[in-house]
């Protein structure tokens, strides 16, 4: 299995409701349809924000990080929210 780590910066004036309205509209149908087989949106503290998709394959955890990239906003997100952060790596242990 592999993982797709990403974190965000969040800046003072974004509205974490909108942000969470925004994400959970979006953010859990988009991994789903890349193949995701579990992801976690942590809420942001300190201006950054976390997430967590899991996949079977390296391939498909890497389809889905290319989509991102560092300095820019996600899709469908508030503006004030930017990449940080997209690394694919292994998944050594799980629950």
């Amino acid at each position: 299995m592999h993982a797709v780590f990403v974190e965000v910066d969040v800046e003072d004036t974004v509205s974490v409701d909108e942000a969470r309205d925004r994400l959970q509209a979006n953010a859990p149908r988009i991994a789903r349809e890349n193949g995701a087989r579990a992801a976690y949106w942590l809420a942001p503290q300190g201006g950054r924000g976390v997430s967590v998709a899991i996949f079977d394959t390296e391939d498909e955890a890497q389809k889905l990080a290319n989509q991102f990239h560092v300095g820019e906003s996600p899709r469908n997100a508030p503006p004030g929210i930017t990449f940080r952060t997209v690394e694919v790596r292994e998944v050594l242990a799980s629950l």
